[in-house]
C-alpha cells in the first residue's frame, strides 16, 4: 500500500508541474507603447476599413471595406467622400492605377462561396470589369509598365494574371486573363515593374519566391520570419522589398537587385499595414493585433511603429486607435492615412518630421522579455522532463521488488510449481 501511495503521490506531482507548465507556456508578455501624432481628420465611411490605395495624381483616396463589401472614394482636397460602391460582402485589397484612374478591388461573396475582381472607374466608381477568381483572400500586385494586375489567394495555389488588350469599339475594358502556378497558401504578392520581378509570399512556408515577369519562372526563394501578410511593398528606386512577418513580429527588407535579405527589424507585436517612400524617408508599420480565435496572444493592437527608411533604425512608435490595419500616403499632401480597423474609421495624419515619438525602448524591451520568456520555457521544460524521468525511475525502483515477488514462480508441496504447463500431445 505504501508503494502505491508514493506512485500516486508521484503522479500527482508530475501532473502539478506539467499544469504549471502549460499556464506558463500560455501566458503572454504584455506590451504597449503610447505616443501622440497631429490628427488632421476621422472619416467614418464603413465598417471594418482595411486596405487602402491614394491616386498619386487625384489624391483620391481608396478604401476597401470588410464590412459591407464597400469600396470608398475619398477626396480628401474637399474632404468629402465622393462615392461609394457596395460590391460583394467583404472586400480584401484595393490597388490603384494613378495613370488611367483605375481602381482594382477584390471581393468575397460568401452567398456563392466565390471571390470576384473588379476594375472601377476611380472618379464615379462604376464598375468597368468583372472577372470571378475562384474562392480566396485575395491580395492585389499591378505592374504599371507591362499594363498587367496580379492577383494572388491565400487558399490558391494560381496567381491570376490580368493583361490589358486594346480596347473593344465601344470602349469597354478588354483584358487577356491567364494563370500561373506557384505553389499554396499565397498571402502576398508584389512587383518591381523595372527589374520585371514578381515577389509572391507563402504564409505556410514562411518564404518568398522571387519570378522573372517574362519567362514566369522561379528565380529563387528567399526565407524570411513567420507568416509573411500583405501587402508585400516594393520600393521601385532602390529595388527593396519589405515583408511584414506578423507571427514572427518584424519587417524584413530584401535587397531586390540581389536577391538577399538585408534586415530584419522588430516592431510591435502582430504587424500588419506598411507604407514607405514618404517625402519625410520614413516607413510606418501599423499593429493590428492577434485575433485567430484560440490564441494566448489575443489582442488589439493600438500602435504604428515608424522606421527611417534609409538606416532602418527604428524610431519610435505611437498609438493611433484600436486594430491599425491598411497604412497609406500621399508624399505631395504629406499626408498618412490609417485604416483603424475596429473603430471603423480611417484617420488622417500629418507626415511630418516633427511627430512627436516614443522612443523605441519599449519595443525592444518587449522582445527581450519575449525572448528571456522564451529561455525560461525551454529551461523549464528541460526541468519537467528530469523531474519526469528522475521520478519515474525512482517509482520503477521501489515497485520492482513487489513485480518481482508476484512474477517468481512458488513451489508447492511435492515439487511442482504453480505456473506449470500442461502440453498437448502433437498430433
Amino acid at each position: 500500500m505504501r508503494k502505491d501511495t508514493t506512485f500516486r503521490n508521484g503522479c500527482g506531482l508530475v501532473l502539478l508541474c506539467a499544469a504549471q507548465l502549460l499556464f506558463f507556456l500560455s501566458a503572454s508578455v504584455p506590451g504597449h507603447a503610447a505616443g501622440g501624432f497631429p490628427i488632421i481628420g476621422v472619416l467614418h465611411a464603413g465598417a471594418r476599413p482595411e486596405a487602402l490605395a491614394v491616386d498619386t495624381q487625384t489624391h483620391m483616396l481608396y478604401i476597401a471595406h470588410e464590412g459591407g463589401g464597400l469600396v470608398v472614394g475619398f477626396d480628401p482636397l474637399s474632404g468629402q467622400v465622393r462615392w461609394r460602391d457596395p460590391l460583394d460582402n467583404s472586400v480584401t485589397d484595393t490597388q490603384v492605377d494613378s495613370s488611367s484612374h483605375h481602381v482594382y478591388a477584390t471581393t468575397v461573396s460568401y452567398r456563392d462561396q466565390q471571390s470576384n475582381f473588379y476594375i472601377l472607374d476611380g472618379a464615379t466608381g462604376r464598375v468597368l470589369f468583372k472577372q470571378r477568381i475562384g474562392s480566396a483572400d485575395n491580395s492585389i500586385a499591378f505592374d504599371s509598365k507591362r499594363q498587367r494586375v496580379y492577383v494572388a489567394g491565400k487558399d490558391e495555389s494560381d496567381i491570376y494574371t490580368f493583361t490589358y488588350l486594346p480596347a473593344a469599339k465601344n470602349g469597354s475594358l478588354q483584358l487577356q486573363l491567364t494563370r500561373l502556378h506557384i505553389g499554396s497558401h499565397l498571402t502576398a504578392i508584389g512587383v518591381n515593374s523595372r527589374l520585371g520581378r514578381l515577389y509572391v509570399a507563402d504564409g505556410s512556408l514562411s518564404m518568398i519566391t522571387v519570378l522573372d515577369e517574362e519567362s514566369e519562372k522561379p528565380i529563387t526563394t528567399i526565407p524570411v520570419a513567420e507568416v509573411p501578410l500583405a501587402p508585400l511593398r516594393v520600393d521601385e528606386s532602390s529595388g527593396r522589398v519589405y515583408v511584414v512577418c506578423s507571427t514572427g513580429q518584424e519587417l524584413d527588407v530584401i535587397d531586390g537587385k540581389t536577391n538577399t535579405l538585408i534586415a530584419q527589424i522588430p516592431v510591435a507585436p502582430y504587424p500588419e499595414g506598411i507604407v514607405t517612400n514618404t517625402t519625410t524617408g520614413r516607413i510606418y508599420v501599423a499593429d493590428e493585433g492577434n485575433k485567430e480565435n484560440g490564441s494566448s496572444d489575443r489582442g488589439t493592437g493600438t500602435t504604428l511603429t515608424v522606421i527611417d527608411r534609409q538606416t532602418l533604425d527604428v524610431l519610435g512608435t505611437f498609438q493611433v486607435g484600436q486594430g491599425p490595419d491598411g497604412v497609406e500616403a500621399d508624399p505631395v499632401l504629406h499626408r498618412i492615412y490609417v485604416a483603424v480597423e475596429d473603430a471603423g474609421a480611417v484617420v488622417e495624419l500629418s507626415d511630418s518630421v516633427d511627430i512627436p515619438l516614443k522612443p523605441d525602448a519599449t519595443v525592444h524591451q518587449t522582445l527581450a522579455a519575449r525572448q528571456t520568456i522564451a529561455d525560461l520555457q525551454r529551461a523549464t521544460m528541460i526541468t519537467l522532463i528530469a523531474m519526469v524521468l528522475t521520478m519515474g525511475g525512482a517509482t520503477l525502483v521501489a515497485l520492482s521488488p513487489r513485480w518481482r515477488g508476484r512474477g517468481s514462480p512458488q513451489t508447492l508441496p511435492g515439487g511442482a510449481s504453480a505456473h506449470s504447463k500442461q502440453h498437448s500431445p502433437l498430433r
